[in-house]
């Protein structure tokens, strides 16, 4: 090799070039470094949207279960006064078979 390319070589181990070439390499690893932050702040930002969809969705779902819940309550507690009123009827018309039964044998005349 050349008297040269020699002085270059050594020319570049000297303090201040190894300076300047770890300063390029600092500032190309922060550059990678700072791109595939950015990827994954992307990635999280879609996931946390997702997300924010997913409880919204789940919100909407709870609020109309609150409601059909609340009509079945309704439901349930009509029913149960429809079924003490035909209970209470039921009870009326026992009583006047028993009556009817009672008058029939007690005086052989319905």
């Amino acid at each position: 090799m050349p008297a040269e390319v020699w002085d270059d070589l050594l020319k570049i181990l000297e303090p201040d070039y190894l300076i300047k070439i770890l300063t390029a390499l600092g500032v190309i690893a922060t550059a990678l470094s700072s791109w595939a932050n950015r990827r994954k702040l992307e990635t999280m930002d879609t996931r946390l949207i997702a997300a924010a969809v997913a409880a919204g969705v789940a919100a909407e779902r709870a609020r109309v279960a609150a409601i059909n819940t609340d009509v079945i309550v309704a439901k349930a507690d009509e029913v149960k006064q429809q079924l003490a009123e035909v209970r209470e009827a039921a009870v009326a018309v026992n009583a006047e078979v028993i009556d009817k039964i009672t008058k029939l044998n007690g005086n052989g005349k319905p």
